[in-house]
């Protein structure tokens, strides 16, 4: 069974999805692992030095149908500037796939799917897995105004409420608020034990959406997003604090999902 490889791939389309946003389609290799929602690669953006190291970025689709994977990236710096310049036929060097994926959810409970900032892309892949196994998920996705929201239409994605800070789109305020006023709208109760929530976005609001998990008696998994070194497991650069005694436990490998319990949020909130 194929896992962990190192391809040298060609991009099939690189485009602008929202401000500061992008969406990088790639070849993935017939022979290649299936990615899986909430898995990550790594692409070494240019064949210099400079960025030295590989960057990590969530998977945000995968098809099948004609052997494509996508990434939705945000510019930041250096290697995002390379990875914006990429056209159709120059190749990506890709490490992949990495980490540990969404649980899909048992029979009969309810998926809520959270998204904020660049968590958006393992979010809306998770969406359409869902999808495609027939359940419809509820999406929240958050984001700082309605620029900063890519196309999120519903027969890809399911039933979506989108977020906005400043109000410009959808709900006004944060994606933890509005999933409060969702639950409380359908009452919180009916979802004890039968729903679940997965988030992925800046660790303030998962540390909030986990709170409020407690308080509801829902399960959350998180997929957390964490400066890494080498991706692997070896450097340990992104190690995160965990209840037990663990006490630690590296994004890479034992991560990115986690259940929300497991961590220690303390320097998160």
């Amino acid at each position: 069974m194929p896992s962990l490889a190192r391809y040298l791939t060609p991009v099939l389309s690189n485009r602008s999805v929202a401000d500061e946003f992008y969406e990088l389609q790639f070849h993935w290799p017939a022979e290649a692992a299936v990615p899986r929602p909430g898995q990550f690669l790594t692409i070494r953006s240019s064949a210099g030095s400079v960025p030295l190291l590989r960057r990590p970025f969530a998977f945000s689709r995968y098809d099948r149908d004609d052997n494509s994977a996508r990434i939705i990236y945000q510019l930041r710096g250096t290697a995002t500037a390379q990875l914006a310049a990429k056209r159709p036929f120059d190749t990506v060097d890709v490490l992949a796939p990495l980490g540990t994926a969404f649980p899909l959810p048992e029979p009969d409970t309810r998926p809520i799917l959270i998204a904020g900032g660049i968590g958006i892309g393992p979010i809306l892949f998770l969406a359409r897995t869902l999808l495609g196994h027939a359940v419809a998920p509820r999406v929240l996705i958050g984001a700082r105004s309605a620029g900063g929201l890519p196309p999120l239409p519903a027969e890809e994605y399911g039933d979506v409420i989108a977020c906005t800070d400043d109000g410009s789109y959808g709900h006004r305020g944060t994606v933890v608020e509005a999933l409060r006023s969702y639950l409380d709208t359908t009452s919180i109760s009916n979802y004890s034990g039968e729903s679940v929530l997965y988030l992925c976005g800046p660790g303030p609001m998962l540390a909030a959406a986990h709170r409020l998990a407690l308080e509801c008696g829902i399960t959350a998994y998180v997929a957390l997003e964490q400066t890494m070194g080498c991706a692997v497991g070896a450097c340990m650069g992104c190690a995160v604090r965990v209840r037990g005694p663990e006490r630690y436990a590296r994004v890479c490998t034992e991560g990115p999902v986690f259940d929300s319990r497991s961590i220690d949020w303390r320097s998160s909130s």
